[in-house]
Parts: C-alpha cells; sequence; structure tokens
C-alpha cells in the first residue's frame, strides 16, 4: 500500500505551531506513523484503506473530504504534536544517536518533556475521539466504518480514542457504595 498522507505540508504548517524550519524529510515518515497508530485504529483498516486509495488517485469522496478536512486532519496535527519531540530531539548517526542542540536555546528537562507529551496525548485523544464519534453518528455514509471484511489483518474501529491505564479498584475509606454487594440492590 502506497504511503499517502493525509495533510500536506503547507497544511501541516499552516495550521499547527511548528516551525516552518523544520524538515519535511523529518516530517514526512511522522505523519505515515500518526495516519498508521493513531488515525487507521480510529477508522478501521477497510475505510483506511479506502483513504489511502482515493488520496492517491486525488478522487476523494464528497463524504471523505468532509471526513479528512474536518476530523482526521486536526487530529494528525495534535497527534504530531505527541510524536514529534523525540523526532527533532534526537538523530540517527552512523555511530550512535545524537542528541540534538543549539546555541540559541535551551533544551527542555525531562519534566517539562513527560508534560508536553501528557498534554499532547490527551489533545490528540480529543481529536480522535471527534473522529470516532463523527463516524458512529454518520455511520450510513461510511460502509466500510460500520461493515469491515472479516480477515485476520483487519483493524476494527475503535469504539474510543481515550486510552486508560489499568483500574485495580478503590482502596481506602471512600469507597462507591456499589462497591458493596449489600448496597447494589439499592440502586438497581
Amino acid at each position: 500500500m502506497s504511503k499517502a498522507l493525509f495533510i500536506s505540508e503547507n497544511t501541516l504548517i499552516e495550521n499547527s505551531v511548528i516551525s516552518e524550519n523544520v524538515s519535511y524529510t523529518q516530517l514526512r515518515p511522522t505523519i505515515v506513523k500518526v495516519q498508521e497508530m493513531h488515525i487507521q485504529p480510529a477508522v478501521g483498516s477497510a475505510l483506511y484503506a479506502e483513504l489511502v486509495t482515493q488520496v492517491i488517485a486525488g478522487t476523494l469522496s464528497a463524504n471523505n473530504t468532509t471526513l479528512m478536512q474536518t476530523y482526521i486532519q486536526p487530529a494528525i496535527i495534535q497527534w504530531m504534536y505527541f510524536e514529534l519531540p523525540m523526532v527533532l530531539a534526537f538523530k540517527f548517526m552512523n555511530k550512535g544517536m545524537d542528541r540534538r542542540n543549539s546555541t540559541e536555546s535551551t533544551s527542555m528537562s525531562e519534566r517539562e518533556m513527560t508534560r508536553l507529551m501528557d498534554k499532547s496525548r490527551d489533545d490528540a485523544e480529543w481529536y480522535t475521539e471527534r473522529i470516532t464519534r463523527y463516524l458512529q453518528e454518520n455511520h450510513t455514509l461510511f460502509p466500510l466504518f460500520d461493515n469491515p471484511p472479516v480477515a485476520i489483518d483487519t483493524i476494527y474501529p475503535a469504539n474510543s480514542a481515550y486510552q486508560t491505564g489499568m483500574v485495580l479498584g478503590r482502596r481506602g475509606r471512600y469507597r462507591d457504595p456499589l462497591d458493596y454487594p449489600e448496597n447494589r440492590r439499592n440502586y438497581f
């Protein structure tokens, strides 16, 4: 499958805080990664393949154009904020990895980088959730979203873009009353 980009360099630069001096050779593989790892699970592999085919052919349908411009491209921009810091901070060289630096700027601390990435992930998940809800609301316009083919490599659309850690239950004196079996019958 060809590596079609769902967002152009100009659209990305004009609608984001990414500097114009960032090389497109660094942006392009990151865009592809974002599309494959974050957008494809939101739309499912069947609709994703349709979008790729239409982008390559330059024949996006009206429904797919709305999906792309109003929902997917803003999500890609937010996921770029999450993925780019590591891409831009390090460079793979023949003898190993180098950390990039500049005489005119100060590197972010690890704590600042973590806070930035956490905020970026939260924002990106919110934008990706918009994709999911739009497709769920308008599922009749996107038959491949509702009826993906059955195959071992099919990525089925996610029900939600939000990812959480494992919840092991609440501890301490402020437990939910529903945690106690004797209280459940009073609520249902």
